[in-house]
């Protein structure tokens, strides 16, 4: 195994694994080496200081000017054409009101059973509960 420098730390999870998808795509060899710490426990983040990125030493400076120029923002995608606007309350052949998102309905149940079944049930268990006829 080739010796491995830090490259940069981000604060989340999903800003280390963009940096070491960019990093790849240009051909260097990074890589995660807190990604399980921080899967099973994200709140230790703050504690090690953010994710690494690490790199082979012989890649490390040109890993670190690619991350520095991620973070001036040369990689961002400052066209418009992915957006989705809404033309007199029409969003394609959907009118907005429409649109209700991936789940609907459903999460509204699921919310009101998820209420019954952690807070009204056991309220009225410890209320009723030492009733006995």
């Amino acid at each position: 195994m080739a010796l491995e420098y830090e490259v940069a730390r981000f604060s989340t999870l999903p800003e280390g694994e963009l940096a070491v998808a960019v990093l790849r795509t240009h051909g260097i060899a990074a890589r995660l080496p807190d990604r399980d710490m921080a899967t099973i426990n994200p709140d230790l983040l703050i504690a090690i200081g953010g994710v690494r990125v690490v790199a082979p030493h012989d890649q490390i400076d040109t890993a670190r000017r690619l991350i520095e120029r991620i973070r001036a923002g040369e990689f961002t995608d400052t066209s418009e054409d992915w957006r989705i606007d809404a033309v007199d309350g029409k969003v394609g052949d959907l009118h907005e009101h429409e649109i209700t998102g991936a789940m609907g309905w459903s999460k509204k149940v699921g919310t009101v059973v998820v209420i019954l079944a952690f807070v009204v049930f056991p309220v009225a268990g410890c209320l009723f509960g030492g009733l006995r006829y």
